[in-house]
């Protein structure tokens, strides 16, 4: 789309402007416009950086495109924009999402969407996929940096602490001589990877941004031939890099970004012919958490700690993209009564430091004790969480038990997680019925 777009600019004699934020996609970039027949001699395709420093160098364009366009908000790109303020701006972008929660409305006057992943998936313009996952390392060594996302200091911490022979023997089982990228967090953890490879037969291969350009393009093209079947990178090769018969991912880089999330997870999605993709997740991405401390104005004014979880989910699910800005989740501070719950037996509503339910004496349950992937140890089996099969009545039951009945917004959901649970067919009804979901 976006080539043609180009060509019928550059055929009415229009120049476009077509900038993007990495080097190493300008020469795929304009092979694919050669391709679909675009006049290059009206085209100047840069890199933002370049395009920044040479604005007035740079003839007026009829048309700016920009690839990744969730990239836009970054200081370099208004510049430009600004710069050409009357010129018909056009952005693409699969994730139309930022995680400060600005919008672009701003920048962009509407938003078109075009299908959803399983729409794809099922037209044949994206592989289908098996998601499967394993908690290897200890996720309470991850802090959060200013930036939102984790620190590199505790990522590495996190990477110190996995099991790498239950990395290996994931490997093994689900994606042996499959052509697989392995995501790192840092150049550090990225060497201790390869080794840990390389250290069981594997011939695996680091590269990330301080590689040198010629070795970088020596190994990325290994890769693309076959010679290479692993390689593990930092932080370069999520967008645009297009390798169709890579069918394999491993995350081993936590991150609370939902665009890096599915800019990983989907990259062995490339759609071939009979071509099922492995979606390995060691770091439980699917589903972030962070820690958020809560001031209780109880009787002992005591401070707490409760876990938040943004869900990001599964590639495929549904997601309702806006252009404008989304409201961050706000902790008030307002509740001048002791915390409460509700007791999951008698439903009676009592202290949430509650060990046993006053109300009918049932001893409540405890986090820990309801059934959960997210914390799986060093002996528990790699669990298939998304496939082909996902609807089957057994993948129903695990995966109901890993949500929040909070965020349940049917009846069928409730019901569903009652009977996962072994709750009475009344505990669905009513919590649904305080929710207002039965009338």
């Amino acid at each position: 789309m976006i080539a043609e777009i180009a060509r019928l600019t550059t055929e009415k004699g229009g120049n476009v402007l077509f900038f993007v934020h990495r080097k190493e996609l300008v020469n795929q970039i304009k092979d694919s416009f050669i391709k679909q027949g675009v006049n290059l001699n009206n085209c100047t395709i840069m890199t933002v950086g370049k395009v920044a420093n040479r604005l007035e160098k740079i003839s007026k364009p009829d048309l700016i495109i920009i690839d990744e366009a969730h990239h836009t908000r970054a200081k370099s790109y208004k510049k430009i924009i600004n710069y050409f303020s009357d010129v018909p701006l056009l952005g693409f972008t699969a994730t139309p999402w930022r995680m400060n929660g600005k919008g672009f409305n701003d920048l962009y006057s509407s938003l078109v969407e075009g299908p959803q992943v399983e729409w794809l998936i099922e037209h044949n313009r994206l592989a289908d996929y098996t998601y499967v996952s394993r908690i290897l390392g200890k996720k309470d060594l991850l802090k959060v940096s200013s930036t939102s996302d984790y620190t590199n200091r505790s990522m590495n911490q996190y990477i110190k602490s996995m099991n790498f022979g239950n990395m290996i023997k994931t490997y093994e089982e689900f994606a042996k001589d499959r052509k697989t990228i392995v995501y790192a967090p840092s150049i550090e953890s990225a060497k201790l990877i390869v080794r840990k490879f390389k250290e069981n037969g594997f011939n695996a291969v680091k590269v990330d941004s301080k590689t040198h350009k010629a070795e970088r393009e020596e190994i990325l093209n290994n890769f693309k031939i076959g010679k290479t079947k692993i390689i593990v990178n930092v932080d370069l090769i999520s967008e645009g890099f297009d390798v169709p018969d890579c069918s394999c991912v491993i995350m081993l880089r936590p991150t609370k970004s939902l665009v890096l999330y599915l800019q990983q997870a989907m990259r062995c999605m490339r759609y071939q012919p009979h071509k099922k993709a492995i979606i390995i997740d060691h770091v439980g991405n699917f589903k972030s958490e962070e820690k958020v401390k809560i001031k209780y104005f109880g009787i002992n004014n005591e401070i707490k700690t409760k876990v938040k979880k943004y869900p990001f989910g599964f590639p495929r699910d549904k997601r309702n993209w806006t252009i404008y800005g989304r409201t961050k989740p706000t902790l008030s501070n307002s509740n001048k009564g002791p915390a409460i719950t509700t007791c999951d037996y008698c439903y009676a509503v009592i202290p949430a430091n509650a060990v046993v339910c006053p109300i009918c004496g049932e001893k409540l349950l405890k986090k820990k004790e309801i059934i959960s992937r997210f914390n799986l140890d060093d002996d528990t089996e790699m669990e298939v969480l998304d496939s082909p099969d996902k609807h089957s009545d057994l993948f129903k039951t695990t995966y109901i038990l890993t949500q929040d009945p909070s965020t349940f917004t049917t009846f069928k959901q409730y019901s569903e997680y009652g009977k996962a649970r072994g709750y009475k067919p009344g505990w669905a009804y009513y919590h649904a019925k305080a929710k207002g979901l039965i009338r």
